[in-house]
Order: C-alpha cells, then structure tokens, then sequence
C-alpha cells in the first residue's frame, strides 16, 4: 500500500537545508491508516486477527456514532494506477437509520508518477444501516489539470462488539477521469475513537 515520498518531485519532497532528506509529513498519515487498518481489519501475513462482525442483537437502536479513519481509492490505469490517501469521517444515526459523512484531505499519484495533494471532496449523502450497511458516495477530486468524478455505493459492516469500527468498500466502482470512465477501487475503514 504504501510508496516513498521523498525526492518524487510531486511535492514534499527534498532537502533540510543541510543535505539531508525532508521526510514528506503524508507518510506520518499512511502510518496511522496502516495501524488503524490492521487493528480493525487484521493482517492474516503478519498474524493480526481483525475485529469481528457486530451481532445483530449489539446494534444500537439510538444514537449516533461517528467513525473516523481512512479513505483509500485506487483508479486502474493502462499506464499506471492512481493510488490515493485520505480521511473519512462517517457519522451514522441509528436511530433514524442514516449514514453521512465526507472523505477528503486526499493526497496521492498522479499520470506522472509523482505524489500530490487532490483538492475536493467525496461526500457521503445516504445509505441504509443495519447488520450491512451502504454508503452512497459522490464527489469530484482534482490535482492540476486531472479530475475524478465519483458516484457509487459502497457495502459495509459494523465490527466489534458493541460496535467500535466500519468498514465499507466499493470494489467494482467506475470513476470518470478526464471524461473517460475508468475501473476503480473505494475503501473506508473509520473507528468510534478515531485513527
């Protein structure tokens, strides 16, 4: 998942004044999505177990919950794959059964290869909450003269017991980019305490 961001000519990257290497602060930010990642989901390789589903009977029938995380979108590119990093914030009324939420704050590749920031937003505007629950996504993100429009559905689940985390996925979602409909990945992982 992760990429060197040091001296890639995108942004961030190059020296302290000194000769040294300036440590791009976005890997800070792939660090935390990372651990929060292995901590809700697992790492089988590494042997870490995941947070199991949520029973139904430990759903809560008020109140709201916000998970807070990470957005990951990867564009399938002939070329080269777009790879892109986020935050999300995912606030669900369980009580009237909604979902909303934002994910932004992106950074990522570009066709050149180098790591920039994508100004915009994909914005959480319905869903339905239960044992499953879906996400309705849309947005536009843009770096330079590049745009990605976004508008799907992901699937997800509560996890933990009572609920501590979501998890939700789009891994079949069409991205407009440039005019141009591409193949594409939308996965959001979110905690009640945060990353």
């Amino acid at each position: 998942m992760g990429f060197v961001l040091t001296g890639c000519g995108g942004g961030g990257g190059g020296t302290d004044g000194g000769g040294g290497a300036v440590i791009d602060p976005r890997l800070a930010r792939i660090d935390v999505y990372e651990a929060q990642k292995q901590r809700v989901l697992g790492d089988p390789m590494l042997g870490v177990i995941g947070m199991a589903p949520t029973p139904e009977t430990s759903l809560p029938d008020t109140g709201t919950a916000v998970f807070a995380g990470s957005a990951t979108v990867r564009v399938e590119d002939p070329a080269a794959a777009l790879v892109l990093f986020g935050d999300s914030s995912v606030t669900v009324d369980f009580g009237a059964s909604t979902v909303s939420g934002t994910l932004d704050n992106f950074f990522g590749t570009n066709e050149a290869g180098n790591v920039v920031d994508y100004a915009g937003a994909i914005t959480v505007d319905d869903g339905t909450v239960g044992t499953d629950v879906t996400l309705d996504y849309a947005g536009v993100l843009s770096a330079g003269s590049s745009s990605l429009v976004f508008e799907g559905t992901m699937q997800g689940e509560f996890l933990g017991d009572p609920v501590e985390a979501l998890s939700a996925a789009d891994l079949e979602a069409e991205v407009i980019r440039n005019g141009t409909p591409q193949d594409a990945t939308v996965i959001v992982i979110g905690e009640t305490d945060g990353p």
